[in-house]
């Protein structure tokens, strides 16, 4: 039997809280969201590095880091979840106050992650 969301609820200022048909209910915390944002670039900035080749063998040549680091976001907007919806009948979509909002967090994954910090 496949386990899905019975409700999900936004926490102000904390996360979220979704209950499961199997009667689990996982609090999920902005942190624990953010720091497992399941987008490529999310990912290769924790160093999977499975998203980070090109598709096509002609890749654009590399461009020269900068060694100037430009802040672009404080941490406090990057864990300010602004905003959840529904993806289909399979995920959510989650917006930050930084502007990032290209994680798609599937039902399954969010249920892993409330299991994981169980």
């Amino acid at each position: 039997m496949k386990i899905t969301p019975t409700e999900i609820r936004r926490l102000p200022g904390t996360g979220i809280k979704i209950s499961w048909s199997n009667g689990l209910v996982h609090e999920l915390s902005n942190t624990a969201l953010r720091t497992n944002c399941p987008c490529a670039t999310c990912r290769e900035s924790r160093g999977d590095t499975s998203h980070a080749r090109p598709i096509s063998t002609d890749a654009a040549p590399q461009k020269k880091r900068s060694m100037l680091t430009v802040i672009e976001h404080t941490a406090t907007e990057q864990l300010d979840l602004t905003e959840i919806w529904g993806i289909g009948n399979y995920a959510l979509g989650i917006a930050w106050a930084d502007g990032h909002s290209s994680g798609i967090y599937s039902f399954e994954y969010l249920y892993e992650l409330g299991t994981a910090q169980q």
